[in-house]
């Protein structure tokens, strides 16, 4: 069997954003009305109750879409943050609800919501948050946009039993085999994925379960 041959991240950014780039409006529509129902879904079957507050993200571009997403988890009754860029690839968090005046990023292209911020202490007893990427393998291992912004957040997590899960959005073609692009240990590795398909949950970096 010929070996795979691993992507450096320069090169594996350029192939999933131009795959992204590549899909059309109505493909990202459909998808993007799949990740609302996926979400809403797995949220029921993991017992997770209205009123708990979802971190999510305003999507941008060719992302997979939140556009659907976010008010749905509002109309089921619960509460969503979204991440807000700060100085020195810092994130913190605010309050998205339908109607929220935005206002551009001066430090990224993201809309984020005018008011108060939160810092890594909302996140105390949440069951998950929902982040982007552009790819995971089958080991849970996440290519972002190269920010650095998450991979900071993540790390200021406490590191326990009761941790938050960290759930990404990908598009099915988006979750590849393990070894087909190059991470360090600095890249925060997901607890699990939600695609257009389903959930993935990964267990010490190695597929556990698909619900």
């Amino acid at each position: 069997m010929e070996k795979q041959t691993r992507l450096d991240k320069e090169t594996a950014r350029a192939l999933f954003r131009t795959r992204r780039s590549e899909r059309s409006t109505e493909e990202r529509l459909r998808a993007g009305t799949a990740f609302a129902q996926q979400v809403l879904d797995g949220l029921q079957r993991l017992k997770i109750p209205a009123g708990t507050t979802v971190p999510a993200y305003i999507s941008v571009g060719s992302e997979p879409s939140t556009r659907t997403l976010l008010p749905a988890l509002e109309d089921a009754g619960y509460h969503v943050v979204v991440p807000v860029c700060e100085p020195e690839y810092r994130l913190s968090w605010a309050r998205w609800f339908s109607g929220v005046e935005l206002a551009r990023s001066p430090r990224a292209w993201v809309d984020e919501p005018v008011g108060e911020r939160f810092g890594p202490e909302i996140m105390a007893g949440l069951p998950l948050l929902l982040i982007p990427g552009l790819a995971v393998d089958s080991a849970g291992n996440r290519m972002g946009q190269g920010g650095g912004y998450y991979d900071r957040f993540l790390a200021s997590l406490p590191e326990d039993a009761n941790r938050t899960k960290i759930v990404g959005l990908f598009y099915s073609d988006e979750v590849v085999p393990a070894g087909t692009f190059e991470f360090t240990a600095l890249d925060a590795p997901l607890d699990g994925v939600v695609t257009p398909d389903g959930w993935t949950w990964f267990s010490s970096r190695t597929v556990q379960n698909t619900v």
